[in-house]
């Protein structure tokens, strides 16, 4: 269980500046054959533009625009490290097992590096941008499984 001190707070600060540094800059990929995708977080306006080759049900390349608070540009981070592992029951089982800890009905996930998020469970304002690569992998996927 994640407390607030201020050691959990130094090690909360460097991962999520570890992780951001990740996708500081743009890194688009070609549309197409890539796919793209934009979401915006509602409370916050944090937005992320996603592209992604989706081939054989996982995504193979991604590419990104990250307009977002440190919370939205770490986890997309935390995705873009998780790439050789992006299929749709992945997207999908780690995206809710974030929502669980952000709301505090979960401690942890199949990507430990999400289990910081418990540090902002009083902040849900910005709970939206940390979804946002969740939510633009969701439609990326339910995009490419319409496709005949």
């Amino acid at each position: 269980m994640f407390e607030l001190t201020e050691e959990s707070l130094e090690d909360f600060y460097r991962t999520l500046k570890r992780y951001q540094r990740r996708v500081h800059a743009d890194l688009r990929l070609s549309v197409p054959p890539a796919d793209s995708v934009s979401v915006r977080s509602r409370l916050c306006g944090s937005t992320l533009t996603l592209d992604a080759l989706i081939d054989g049900g996982r995504v193979q390349q991604l590419g990104w625009s990250v307009h977002a608070c440190a919370l939205g540009q770490a986890c997309t981070g935390i995705v873009a490290e998780h790439l050789a592992e992006l299929d749709e029951a992945t997207v999908r089982r780690v995206g809710a097992q974030l929502r669980a800890i952000l709301k505090g009905e979960r401690e942890d996930s199949d990507w430990p590096e999400l289990a910081m998020f418990a540090l902002v469970r009083d902040v849900p304002n910005r709970h939206g941008s940390a979804l946002l690569p969740f939510e633009a992998l969701g439609q990326l996927f339910d995009r490419a499984r319409s496709r005949p």
